[in-house]
């Protein structure tokens, strides 16, 4: 899973066995798919926010396997901005794994953070945090259909508690989509009303030569 795409956030949130971020693996030289300009954004609504939340990453620099990926969250009036820095290997993905953090003034100043102990503070507003661990979770192939075409998905599924209530859930993981995670959804299991809606509400790759890679 990609530690900077949010479904991985939505998973952590909801799974008994996610690992914590930890110190990044050496790079092998140029197996990444992403490029300078590729971008996704994402829109979250539910009862969990007091307000729409919109979550955009950008990548900005690359050099070989090695991103920086700039990540802008809104909610309502809020908005904060923050600076990833991050070797893409499977390794890496699957153990959640970044190099670097930075928090992102108005004026672009950057200021560094703890990757390991602040990873969660900037994705905050995106997540919902369950009473308890996941049961029935169960993974099964899916269609899902965003920004405008469809993709061969595989969707976890599985029941919680939040505030109380027992929720469903679904998470879409989509290989053949650059930033991997498509739509998610946790519900009021009585009411079906939403605790959180996440949809790719946009996404575009640029196919190009990558630029020199300056991470701040």
């Amino acid at each position: 899973m990609r530690i900077w795409a949010l479904g991985a956030l939505l998973v952590l949130s909801c799974s008994p066995t996610a690992p914590p971020p930890r110190a990044s693996s050496a790079p092998p030289k140029g197996t990444t798919h992403y490029r300078v300009g590729d971008r996704v954004e994402y829109q979250m609504t539910g009862e969990f926010s007091t307000a729409p939340v919109r979550l955009v990453e950008t990548v900005v620099a690359q050099q070989d396997n090695r991103l920086r990926i700039d990540v802008e969250i809104s909610r309502g009036d809020e908005k904060r901005s923050f600076a990833q820095v991050l070797t893409d290997t499977p390794e890496n993905q699957e153990n959640n794994v970044i190099d670097a953090l930075y928090e992102l003034g108005p004026d672009g100043a950057a200021t560094q953070l703890d990757p390991q102990k602040d990873l969660m503070r900037v994705y905050e507003w995106t997540l919902i945090k369950p009473d308890g661990k996941a049961t029935e979770v169960k993974n099964a192939k899916c269609d899902k259909t965003f920004t405008d075409r469809s993709y061969e998905c595989v969707c976890t599924t599985g029941r919680n508690v939040w505030h109380g209530r027992p929720v469903r859930f679904e998470n879409a993981f989509c290989p053949d989509f650059l930033w991997t995670h498509g739509p998610a959804r946790f519900w009021d299991e009585a009411s079906g009303a939403d605790i959180l809606r996440a949809e790719v509400s946009g996404a575009s790759h640029v196919d190009v030569a990558p630029k020199p890679f300056e991470p701040r």
